[in-house]
């Protein structure tokens, strides 16, 4: 009988210890990506001036707001949303100095994107990665116009 006492003693013990070992726990998928969003992509700068903001919520719908233009939204193909969604989410945010998201010359075109809580980022900074090319890739398809547009199809 004293060696039961003492194996669930022991056990107990180890139990307690393991549990401890475990580290923080990392928020689950769905957590990470609503505090991804909503992703506000700010284009700013170039010769023409521009003034551009896309705000993106996690469902791909995309809201459009262009200076001198009609506000207007469009909604991500389903792939590209999953792949955004997957970029954004797995982006370890780096906390963004002023002066890197601002233009440096009158005629520099600063592309940034933001999600709640953090800094804003330059899509073509290198810790943006696969999600600071998504970024790219739609702002272009929203210049294109509705007629052309591939990545994000207008309603």
């Amino acid at each position: 009988m004293p060696h039961l006492a003492q194996a669930v003693c022991l056990t107990a013990i180890v139990v307690a210890a393991t549990a401890g070992c475990q580290g923080p726990t990392t928020p689950s998928d769905a957590q990470s990506q609503a505090q991804a969003f909503p992703l506000t992509i700010t284009r700013t700068g170039g010769i023409a001036g521009f003034r551009d903001v896309l705000v993106v919520s996690r469902d791909g719908l995309v809201s459009v707001t262009r200076s001198g233009r009609k506000p207007r939204q469009c909604r991500l193909t389903a792939g590209v949303t999953q792949q955004l969604t997957t970029a954004v989410s797995s982006l370890a945010w780096p906390t963004a100095t002023p002066a890197t998201t601002h233009a440096t010359f009158p005629d520099d075109l600063v592309t940034t994107m933001a999600k709640p809580g953090a800094d804003p980022l330059r899509a073509d900074d290198p810790e943006a990665g696969p999600a600071g090319r998504l970024v790219l890739e739609l702002v272009n398809d929203i210049n294109d116009g509705p007629a052309a547009a591939l990545v994000c199809r207008p309603l």
